[in-house]
């Protein structure tokens, strides 16, 4: 696996070896003309890589300078953000027609047809937004320099790639952050469930992820059992990204003008409905993926490196 520790190698030579050909990859991607019809899949492949380096970047957090980790970590979600663009309309379109299929617009659930009309048209405007927005001089648009901002972003973060340095080698490199985003992450849990904020969520998935890119780099250590938990870690990522689009899409709703009152009540009961199945979902993964301490699931990890390097 591309996205995995070797336990041959050195942690400092795997932080080296994974950031470049993160970084390699997301700027050979980025090297695309905002014109190609690929674009939108090359950008979501370049946000997707960012997060997994900053997946990377936590779990060796402990043995980093801390100034170091805040400049990457800041730098990546920079380059990220860099190429959000409308991806927030358009899941709102989509999840949509999750809940209401296109093909019962025309039938029990024509009179939503206005809210889905009132959607795409929103999207619209943020796009001819994007469009106006040249510079002054009338030779760009943002989309363009949208991507030169997070390719620059990237050159200079693989330029400073050898200069990371780790304080520490083997497991104990990875101990720390491995401990942290797991107990954060149960931690998250709890709090969602105990609040039912959308809020707290969001926040539990950001961490589910994290540690699913743990559980990804370490799958060497026993690829059977890795591969188990980093598909459920996936799965319960899913369910918590599914929740979160109709967290936005009931959002959206609340800004849309000239809906009737009842067509947006009937879309708001279709969206929580969904919502607390999905919650109900996460909540019994959750519960299997979090049974165990965080000093618990350390102490285990370094029992599974010891055998795996033995």
């Amino acid at each position: 696996m591309a996205f995995a520790l070797r336990l041959d190698r050195a942690m400092q030579a795997n932080l080296t070896r994974i950031g470049d050909r993160q970084l390699r990859k997301a700027l050979a991607e980025l090297a695309i003309a905002p014109s190609d019809p690929r674009l939108a899949d090359h950008v979501h492949q370049v946000r997707k890589r960012m997060k997994m380096l900053r997946g990377l970047l936590r779990l060796m957090r402990d043995a980093m300078p801390p100034d170091m980790y805040r400049r990457e970590n800041a730098a990546l979600r920079d380059a990220a953000n860099a190429l959000s663009g409308s991806r927030d309309a358009q899941v709102c379109i989509d999840t949509f027609d999750i809940l209401v299929p296109p093909e019962t617009l025309n039938d029990e659930a024509r009179q939503l047809a206005p809210v889905r009309e009132a959607l795409v048209a929103a999207r619209d405007r943020l796009l001819a937004g994007a469009e106006a927005g040249k510079n002054q001089n009338g030779n760009g648009d943002n989309t363009a320099e949208h991507l030169a901002s997070a390719r620059a972003e990237l050159e200079a973060v693989r330029e400073r790639l050898p200069s990371w340095r780790l304080t520490e080698k083997g497991f104990k490199a990875i101990a720390g952050g491995l401990k942290t985003v797991y107990g954060r992450g149960r931690t998250a849990f709890n709090q969602a469930y105990s609040s039912g904020d959308d809020g707290d969520f969001h926040e539990w998935r950001k961490q589910v992820k994290y540690h699913w890119y743990h559980m990804r780099l370490l799958h060497p250590l026993w690829p059977a059992a890795q591969r188990a938990r980093a598909k459920e870690l996936k799965l319960l990522a899913e369910r918590l990204g599914d929740e979160h689009d109709l967290t936005m899409l009931r959002e959206e709703l609340l800004r849309l003008e000239g809906l009737e009152e009842g067509i947006v009540a009937e879309l708001e009961w279709r969206a929580s409905r969904r919502q607390l199945t999905l919650r109900e979902d996460a909540r019994r993964l959750g519960g299997l993926l979090y049974a165990e301490s965080p000093k618990a699931l350390c102490r285990r990890y370094r029992r599974f490196w010891k055998v795996a390097r033995s």
